[in-house]
């Protein structure tokens, strides 16, 4: 396989969230097989990210080890292959770690993928991990800047024709508006998200019931009880015919809340009880969390005392597994230290900004005195000069242009070479062959109509010269 083949491969895998299904590509002992057989990095590189997933549902350790390995590749290989393969095998594995409950290192691992995907300028990668951040934020309870992200990365994916970054964000934009209980915002993200899905897939069932059950959320909030119903038992049918366990066992969960929030309480412990046998069989751990609250919540309320013990006692063990104080810490340490990196970036671009426009101005003066020299010198009718000072002028002009042209197209020439040296010399080397041929024209010009000139000033003196000497006699 090909660096160009595999370039943007190891995008996130799997949805942020109510969109987009994931697939085991290939048994894990196929890929085993595979992996032994591969004779380059960039081939063990797709494998592990295909193995990486495989594990998903089934083994989350090893679903993150094989991860950790794609980014060990990159690294390995980061002065073989472009730099936005080690981005892309960071995003895997933050949005892995992301898929194993672990967010302070999802988090972490997002910003120094960031960091990297903002040198070299690419829209894709920077909003893939907006996506993921935002995830991330919306999972933690922290709906507001999981909301903030999202509006990031829709903000450039709305630019980029066909592609599912835009339709990740504006769902689960949606369904963190509807966590806020901002329904009219989340009914609008969550409606454009159906129209894009269906004028994109048609009838085919790509994404599963995500968006079906986010809207059965919706309507139930709104007091309309038969139209949400009727958009959950739809979105059971849907994830149960391409195997979406996790989008299932989630909206198992969410049918449970709507018959808790109608005063259903016996169909709320049904489909409650249902969606966390799926959450334990299958490792989601925050969907363990939201399940048991929800059942020690309901028992209690029937006075069964020991049932709603024993979910408040598996509540209070996966919270504090997942959520402890010194995890929550961290991820807001994390974000605080993020938000300064953020702000030193802004103040850095502004000053080279300012640093540019300076130069670019003083490039104009010193173009524009030579311009005022050339034109003194070829419109004086009394200075005599020689072809050298037009020559020696016309080198140092075509490196005051040739600056002057690098000063403004410097900052173009970065992002569409992605700033690689060899990419960034080859424009230059081009603009310079474009500017040199184009020099040597205008200074022969100039020497031509300067020595011409030179010649006549010359001859009129000699006439005016000889025509003295005659008057004398």
């Amino acid at each position: 396989m090909s660096v160009l083949k595999i370039k943007h491969v190891f995008t996130i895998i799997f949805s942020f969230g109510v969109f987009a299904a994931y697939a085991q590509i290939a048994t894990t002992a196929d890929l085993k097989q595979k992996l032994a057989a591969a004779k380059t990095d960039s081939d063990r590189m797709q494998i592990l990210a295909d193995q990486s997933s495989s594990y998903q549902d089934v083994n989350p350790d090893s679903m993150v080890y094989y991860a950790q390995r794609v980014v060990l590749l990159s690294i390995k290989n980061r002065n073989i292959y472009p730099a936005d393969f080690e981005v892309d095998a960071l995003a895997l594995l933050a949005g892995q770690l992301w898929y194993a409950g672990n967010y302070p290192d999802a988090q972490e691992t997002y910003f120094k993928a960031l960091a990297k995907a903002e040198t070299i300028g690419d829209p894709i990668l920077v909003a893939e991990i907006y996506n993921g951040l935002a995830a991330v934020n919306r999972n933690e309870g922290n709906f507001r800047r999981a909301i903030y992200y999202y509006s990031k990365s829709e903000a450039l994916a709305r630019h980029l024709p066909d592609n599912g970054l835009l339709l990740a964000a504006i769902i689960d934009k949606g369904k963190a508006y509807e966590q806020l209980g901002i329904l009219d915002s989340a009914f609008i993200y969550v409606q454009e998200s159906m129209a894009i899905i269906m004028s994109k897939h048609h009838n085919k069932n790509v994404t599963g019931g995500g968006i079906h059950a986010e809207m059965g959320i919706i309507y139930s909030k709104m007091g309309k009880e038969k139209l949400a119903d009727d958009y959950f038992r739809l979105a059971f049918q849907l994830n149960s015919a391409i195997n979406q366990h996790r989008l299932l066992a989630r909206s198992y969960f969410e049918f449970a809340e709507h018959f808790d929030r109608y005063h259903q309480r016996d169909s709320a412990i049904y489909y409650a009880t249902k969606g966390l046998l799926m959450d334990k069989k299958y490792h989601y751990l925050v969907q363990q969390l939201a399940a048991s609250t929800l059942l020690s919540k309901l028992y209690n309320e029937r006075h069964n005392i020991d049932s709603a013990f024993k979910y408040q006692q598996l509540m209070i063990g996966i919270r504090d597994s997942v959520f402890s104080l010194d995890k929550i810490t961290r991820l807001q340490n994390l974000e605080f230290n993020e938000q300064l990196r953020q702000r030193e970036v802004a103040s850095e671009k502004k000053l080279a900004a300012q640093e540019r426009k300076e130069n670019i101005q003083y490039a104009l003066i010193a173009v524009g005195l030579f311009i005022f020299t050339t034109l003194f010198l070829l419109l004086s009718r009394s200075f005599i000069t020689n072809s050298k000072w037009i020559e020696f002028l016309g080198v140092i002009t075509l490196l005051i242009l040739f600056e002057f042209i690098n000063l403004i197209f410097h900052p173009f020439l970065e992002q569409l070479t992605h700033h690689s040296p060899a990419l960034m010399l080859l424009a230059l080397v081009a603009i310079a062959a474009l500017l040199v041929p184009l020099h040597h024209k205008l200074k022969k010009l100039a020497t031509e109509k300067l020595i011409a000139k030179n010649k006549e000033i010359r001859l009129k003196k000699a006439k005016r010269t000889i025509e003295e000497l005659g008057g004398e006699k």
